[in-house]
């Protein structure tokens, strides 16, 4: 699926971001649960993202809520509802469609977490 009018950014275009090609995790080490969070720091900077496996299904994304600019997970990497249908937002309970980012329902309905540009190879995550 893809996501209407928003280009997924490179990590390397923030400044807390790893280089292009930097492996991110490999996809059978992601828990059962499918969630993960990343953080880079550089100095007070610091950049989130979040990758969620649901099914066959890998999304790649800011963890930055687009209602409130909050991380979506507030319990380590856990990223989904109790459905295991949508990524939630602890702080609000908006929820997001795992693979397109697009607000299904929340204070954001039809806005979208922003995707993170990123490859998979031989059964892992790379930035791209």
């Amino acid at each position: 699926m893809t996501i209407p009018n928003i280009k997924p950014i490179e990590l390397s275009e923030l400044p807390a971001g790893p280089e292009t090609g930097t492996h991110l995790v490999d996809i059978d080490h992601l828990p059962d649960h499918g969630g993960k969070e990343l953080i880079y720091t550089e100095g007070d900077l610091r950049t989130s993202i979040l990758i969620q496996k649901t099914g066959d299904i890998v999304g790649v994304f800011l963890n930055h809520c687009p209602h409130a600019g909050t991380p979506l997970n507030m319990f380590g990497h856990r990223f989904l509802d109790a459905s295991g249908k949508y990524l939630i937002c602890r702080t609000h309970g908006a929820l997001f469609n795992p693979e397109s980012g697009i607000c299904v329902r929340g204070p954001c309905v039809g806005q979208t977490l922003r995707p993170v540009a990123h490859t998979i190879r031989s059964g892992s995550i790379y930035s791209a």
